[in-house]
């Protein structure tokens, strides 16, 4: 640090290049579960009204001039009601964030969360949606009344209506149940999409990065981590997807085998395989509806369907067991 006259502290060009070798080590060191835990407990201090706000000097600032180092990347909506900084008590470089209506995948979103995959290294890629999405309302709507908005956004709506599965969602009564579990469908859906993508699959497989889905509840301010993708610790003979809880938030237990049977605690008709360059990676089914958790998984909720506790038991997880390819 320099010191300059009347007490006031100026900094270098070296100082500010050490401050970024610092950050950068230190981004190194945190793994993707580390990295998840940490945005569990920004959250946790955001609905409970102890959020710290951080703000970066301008001594961090021009640190951050030479290179970024963000340890998470959200596709997010555009919703004013939804800064997902904010949200997760993050300050400035700490997440890689892209926001569109409806927290949709196309060519710009997915391009955007590649580089922050391949170039930026990001350790948990997130696809967040969230209560009372007018884009999701809107895309539920008749292809008439739709085909009659702007045709950008007619064409917006109308591809996130052929993912939500709106047969099913018609057994949902309660408004705001119906709310919920379009949203979550359509969450489903963008990291079903975000896995086809082998380079990204890689870096699970290497444990290098983890998929989130969550669903943030305006109302309470609590983010339910409902969908984790991991690469599981070791391979198996039969090698299968595992949905059986998360880190934290357990919204189904089911088991789809590559073979398209499912297992016994499961409900679900057949399953498709998405291929992946040395994986085979089956996503849940459309007809598969969140069920309560079991007794064993433990989780707590303020609102009966999130947590903020992070569970570290390798079964607790979303895992992609992988095979070489014959």
């Amino acid at each position: 640090m320099v010191s300059m006259a009347g007490g006031w502290q100026g900094f270098s060009m070296e100082d500010s290049r050490k401050r970024n070798m610092e950050m950068q080590e230190n981004f190194k060191e945190l793994s993707p579960a580390e990295v998840l835990v940490k945005l569990q407990r920004g959250n946790a201090r955001f609905w409970t009204g102890c959020a710290s706000r951080p703000e970066a000097s301008a001594f961090e600032r021009r640190a951050m001039i030479m290179q970024q180092f963000p340890s998470t990347a959200i596709l997010g909506c555009s919703d004013s009601r939804v800064p997902v900084e904010v949200v997760f008590d993050q300050g400035l470089g700490d997440m890689f964030v892209v926001r569109v209506a409806g927290n949709s995948l196309d060519t710009s979103t997915t391009a955007s969360l590649q580089y922050a995959v391949k170039h930026l290294s990001v350790k948990v890629l997130m696809v967040m949606g969230h209560e009372g999405c007018g884009a999701i309302k809107a895309a539920g709507l008749p292809i008439a009344q739709i085909e009659q908005e702007p045709q950008e956004l007619a064409n917006a709506l109308k591809m996130l209506k052929r993912g939500l599965d709106e047969q099913r969602l018609k057994n949902v009564h309660d408004a705001r149940a119906y709310d919920r579990e379009a949203v979550i469908t359509n969450v489903r859906r963008q990291v079903e999409g975000l896995c086809r993508d082998a380079a990204i699959m890689k870096k699970v497989q290497d444990e290098e990065l983890i998929v989130v889905g969550c669903f943030y509840e305006i109302s309470s301010g609590i983010v339910d981590f409902f969908m984790e993708v991991t690469e599981a610790p070791t391979a198996a003979a039969d090698p299968h997807l595992v949905m059986r809880g998360v880190h934290s938030g357990v919204q189904s237990r089911m088991e789809y085998h590559v073979d398209q049977t499912p297992k016994a605690d499961c409900e679900g008709s057949e399953q498709g395989v998405i291929e992946g360059s040395k994986s085979s990676f089956m996503p849940p089914s459309p007809d598969s509806a969140p069920v309560k958790p079991s007794e064993g998984d433990g989780i707590y909720s303020p609102t009966g369907t999130s947590s903020q506790s992070h569970k570290t038991d390798s079964d607790d997880k979303f895992t992609v067991l992988v095979s070489e390819e014959k």
